[in-house]
């Protein structure tokens, strides 16, 4: 068996909140921080007054007039900005990252395409996110191989909660990063083999408590295909972790 593999050092990761950035750096996965219960908020003020000609006015005003603003306002304060995330690569990484995949498409997968592959990926692991955040498991049969889908068993029943893994669960658009790790090509015998590790970054605002909470989700999974002559084309996640989840605000 050769097996080929690039590694360099483990990329920086900002987040960036609007218009400042903070360093996250790579920390082992100590999950949640427990919340502050939440503090009644202070007595709004009347804005208006008893005044016959007031009311007067407004009860001729259409109610959808009325409301409309209202309306419009609780909905902007419901939707709030999610921040952005900035990963800065290796170079030499990177560059190697490129290099195989062009390997890969010119001896292997001519139709291989990186951004096809990364949006797949990114769809993939929302699926799996999702998966967990139900209770479906039987739906990762085909998702994940045999020896993934026991291992993630183990963790989520060692170590997750409930409630913990209720919030796992990503959108697509939650997830900001793909980013590749590392590229395999393994030969055995007549057999080929490709492996690509996979690291992925997520920001989300979910309620926890009644209150509005940003989650950070790293999360690792390694991607195999078998390129063996009259074999299935298709991607499965060989391995799959979350590496770091956690409540930021």
């Amino acid at each position: 068996m050769q097996t080929k593999c690039f590694s360099g050092r483990a990329p920086k990761i900002f987040i960036q909140p609007f218009q400042h950035a903070a360093l996250f750096k790579p920390d082992p996965v100590n999950l949640f921080r427990q919340l502050e219960p939440p503090r009644q908020l202070d007595k709004i003020p009347k804005l208006l007054q008893n005044n016959t000609k007031a009311v007067n006015f407004l009860k001729g005003l259409p109610k959808s007039f009325m409301f409309r603003r209202k309306k419009h306002e609780d909905q902007e304060k419901k939707k709030k900005r999610v921040p952005k995330l900035v990963l800065i690569q290796n170079p030499f990484t990177w560059l190697m990252i490129k290099i195989d995949f062009r390997v890969l498409r010119k001896i292997w997968d001519s139709g291989f395409q990186e951004n096809d592959f990364k949006f797949g990926t990114k769809q993939a692991i929302s699926k799996v996110t999702n998966v967990i955040s139900d209770g479906q498991y039987p739906e990762l049969n085909g998702l994940l191989t045999k020896a993934a889908r026991l291992s993630l068993m183990r963790e989520l029943d060692r170590n997750w909660s409930d409630k913990q893994r209720t919030l796992l669960a990503l959108k697509r658009d939650d997830i900001q990063i793909s980013s590749p790790r590392k590229v395999y090509f393994i030969r055995i015998g007549d057999k080929k083999y490709c492996d690509v590790d996979m690291a992925f970054l997520a920001l989300k605002w979910a309620p926890i408590n009644s209150i509005e909470a940003l989650i950070f989700t790293e999360i690792f999974a390694r991607f195999h295909r078998e390129y063996t002559p009259h074999c299935i084309p298709e991607w499965t996640i060989a391995y799959f972790k979350v590496t770091r989840f956690e409540v930021l605000k």
